[in-house]
């Protein structure tokens, strides 16, 4: 029997390794080509579809941050002077504020006047007073305590409204016993009663209140940051020196947000018409061409701001939305911005609506959770589709490589078979030819 190396020696070259490889490629044409084919476009299909949900998400994110009612009420502050910080909140009204700080609040610092070899220095026993915010105090110190100890038992026995530490201030005898208040304010100068251990004042370290006038006002407060002179706004003082400060509606970060959804927005559409469009020139469809659920996504998207309208009639171009015959959107932001600073609540109730009354883009967020995360919407059922084919089609191409390669492996051994055979016959022959031969010779 001839071997599979030398198939084609008893056939001449007919029954051959060449001509079973011809035959196993056509085969692979008729029947493993198809499912790759198959393959690559479900592999297009799938790849679409993830964009689209990429799109979808951004495009669900953007319209949660503008479905919040807040977003239209932001307000920002620009100051002229640098003596106070201003924290408006959203629902701050727009005013101008003219503030002139005269004094900061301040703490009472008081310093020993004994200065001490070491921090370990024994102070000698005795009874210390302190004041301070109508509150008396008195400090036991006996014969064992250090300097240390006392700064630890005044922190101790003050309720915290005292700070007791020891600070080096150079010279033979460089450290210091440093008294300081807690709170700012008048109230908290810290008086002692001459006992023990004395204090003097440092420079600057008289406890002092707040004084400001604002619009001409005259304030007095024994804290530099307060939340209670305008609604909705915290004014701290930084420095002695005059400050005007504006509070304005932010249309700007509104305005921001509103073009980037419109350019997703458009976005979205573009490649739902890329990867549904049929080219007739070149008779040749996009990978998702006729998908009648990608189709209807844009149709569900495009429907929202062409059938949005207030109880007052107007339509998404009186807020700087204009549709275009594409069905893309253009945003006006001037306009915009012109109609929410005359027109704040038209605003709010056509983007956001109010009670059950939902406007563009709480629309916008059932639409785009029904299309991109619910179950039952469309491109979750895609994908679930998708995924059961490509996952049909893996086994589907494994089983036919195999049938093909069982199929040739057995060809491919009857080849060598018939090939041995046909070698004998042709031998046989060649054999009884020559005897003939030999015999006519005669």
């Amino acid at each position: 029997m001839a071997t599979l190396s030398t198939l084609g020696l008893g056939s001449g070259g007919v029954l051959s390794n060449d001509l079973i490889d011809k035959l196993k490629d056509a085969d692979n044409s008729a029947r493993i080509k198809p499912i790759e084919r198959n393959q690559e476009s479900i592999k297009l299909k799938q790849t679409g579809l993830k964009s689209i949900k990429n799109l979808v998400t951004e495009l669900s994110d953007l319209s949660t941050k503008l479905s919040d009612t807040t977003i239209y009420n932001s307000t920002k502050t620009e100051a002229s002077g640098d003596s106070v910080t201003v924290q408006a909140t959203s629902s701050a009204k727009e005013q101008t504020i003219d503030i002139d700080v005269e004094q900061l609040a301040t703490r009472s610092i008081k310093q020993s006047y004994k200065k001490f070899e070491s921090k370990d220095e024994l102070v000698g026993a005795g009874t210390m007073g302190l004041s301070i915010d109508g509150n008396n105090y008195s400090i036991e110190i006996t014969a064992t305590d250090t300097l240390q100890d006392v700064a630890d038992k005044i922190s101790a026995s003050t309720d915290g409204k005292i700070e007791a530490s020891i600070l080096n201030v150079g010279g033979d005898k460089p450290y210091k016993l440093i008294l300081k208040s807690t709170d700012t304010g008048a109230k908290n100068e810290i008086t002692d009663d001459g006992n023990g251990i004395n204090f003097g004042n440092v420079s600057g370290g008289e406890a002092q209140d707040a004084k400001l006038r604002m619009d001409g006002v005259l304030i007095t407060r024994d804290n530099n940051s307060f939340d209670d002179l305008v609604k909705d706004v915290t004014i701290t003082l930084d420095k002695v020196g005059k400050s005007k400060i504006e509070i304005k509606q932010d249309s700007d970060k509104i305005s921001e947000d509103m073009g980037k959804f419109v350019e997703k927005y458009n976005e979205t559409l573009e490649l739902l018409s890329k990867l549904t469009n049929y080219d007739a020139d070149k008779k040749v469809g996009a990978v998702l061409q006729g998908s009648s659920e990608i189709r209807g996504i844009r149709s569900q998207l495009s429907d929202i701001f062409s059938t949005a309208f207030t109880s007052g009639g107007k339509v998404s171009e009186d807020f700087g939305l204009k549709i275009e015959k594409n069905g893309k959107v253009d945003f006006d932001k001037d306009k915009f911005q012109e109609t929410l600073k005359n027109s704040p609540d038209d605003v709010k109730n056509f983007f956001v609506g109010e009670g059950e009354s939902k406007g563009i883009f709480r629309k916008f967020n059932s639409e785009l959770f029904n299309i991109g995360t619910s179950s039952s919407g469309p491109l979750k059922s895609l994908k679930a589709n998708y995924d059961d084919k490509s996952k049909s089609l893996i086994e589907s191409l494994a089983k036919a490589k195999e049938s093909l390669d069982n199929k040739y492996e057995i060809m491919q051994k009857k080849f060598a078979a018939y090939d041995a055979v046909i070698g004998r016959l042709k031998n046989s022959s060649d054999y009884l030819t020559s005897i003939i031969e030999a015999q006519y010779a005669k």
